[in-house]
């Protein structure tokens, strides 16, 4: 998630100069999870009147701004007039807004990096995604101009849903933080395990909050959420070397958020447990989710081309605190059935559960 230039090569600034700057990069990474921004460092081409991205860290507690790497970028005065302005005068700038490349909204901070006589040898910069934010003013902007108490009462509903699931999503992620640095402290390779399977957890729930957040609703789509969890969970999980391709099928599905949330949480243990254990012998394997729904009555079902559980499987002898979650969210939160079907290969798992919650008696 982090990379840097050889600054030698490719600045004119001195071995003291290049030192200051690779000590600040050492702690790019920890800036960024925590501030969950983007952050980079960039040197002024002074010939060119430009700016070099030398050092970068994305995010890896929230999703990045930028699908591709800045590192080596090169960006005239035109394009990062705030870049440019502290670089050549040593002043910060706090809260500049732009677009991104790829056409996100940021917040961008600066600050100057200045070697011992106070030169500016380098910037540091922080943008953070903003979209989340400029939707809310342009909600409140639309809730000034409604014309009547109802009106205003929906679009006023709409942002308080909105921010409570930002707020919410914000402090799960910090959570998530915080457990990926104990984590890196731990020599232990259990307690490292321990640690990534809390963050599954945790950035599952995360992702549920977020897309209800950026759409201001109490329904999600279940067939988009898992797609994103997919994604997560292959960057996260698989072993260097090791090409496992998880898709998702079938129609797409629309949950209240509490039962969103726990077929997150669901999905993201049983789409885990494939890849930690139906492949051990295995370079190539493919985990496929399929999504259905028959009247009020929704089926997913989870399976993969592995090495199999074996006939003799039994969830009660099974000490895997994973499956155990399965089972316990299935029963108590969408009030669902889970099964193990028999499968030519690999292993095969579903679930079935109303849309509606049914009265408990």
């Amino acid at each position: 998630m982090m990379g840097i230039l050889d600054l030698e090569r490719f600045t004119s600034l001195s071995n003291e100069q290049c030192e200051i700057i690779l000590d600040v990069a050492q702690n790019l990474q920890i800036m960024a999870d925590l501030s969950q921004a983007d952050i980079f460092i960039d040197c002024l081409l002074e010939e060119d009147n430009a700016s070099l991205v030398v050092a970068e860290a994305k995010p890896t507690t929230i999703s990045s701004l930028y699908k591709k790497s800045m590192l080596g970028k090169i960006t005239f005065e035109e394009m990062e007039p705030g870049v440019l302005f502290s670089l050549k005068t040593g002043k910060p700038i706090f809260g500049s807004r732009g677009i991104t490349e790829e056409r996100g909204i940021m917040q961008q901070d600066i600050v100057p990096i200045k070697d011992r006589h106070g030169k500016t040898i380098a910037v540091l910069i922080k943008e953070r995604d903003i979209s989340q934010v400029v939707q809310n003013e342009k909600n409140i902007e639309q809730l000034m101009k409604a014309a009547n108490s109802e009106d205003k009462q929906r679009v006023f509903h709409a942002i308080v849903v909105q921010e409570i699931h930002h707020r919410v999503k914000n402090n799960l992620q910090v959570i998530s933080s915080l457990l990926r640095l104990q984590m890196q402290q731990s020599h232990s390779v259990e307690v490292a395990e321990v640690f990534h399977d809390s963050i599954s957890r945790i950035s599952s729930m995360a992702l549920v909050h977020d897309y209800l957040a950026q759409r201001g609703t109490e329904e999600a789509d279940i067939k988009v959420l898992l797609q994103q969890i997919s994604t997560l969970l292959v960057s996260s999980s698989i072993i260097p070397g090791q090409q496992i391709v998880v898709s998702v099928e079938g129609e797409s599905v629309f949950c209240p958020s509490d039962k969103a949330t726990a077929v997150a949480l669901i999905i993201n243990e049983l789409v885990q447990n494939s890849i930690k254990h139906a492949f051990p012998s295995q370079n190539y394997g493919e985990i496929v989710i399929n999504l259905g729904r028959r009247k009020q009555m929704v089926t997913i079902t989870v399976m993969d081309d592995g090495c199999g559980i074996g006939d003799s499987f039994s969830l009660g002898e099974m000490s895997s605190l994973g499956l155990h979650l399965v089972d316990m969210l299935v029963e108590e939160r969408l009030q669902g059935v889970l099964s193990f079907p028999q499968s030519d290969k690999g292993t095969k798992v579903s679930i079935t559960f109303p849309i509606i919650a049914t009265e408990i008696n």
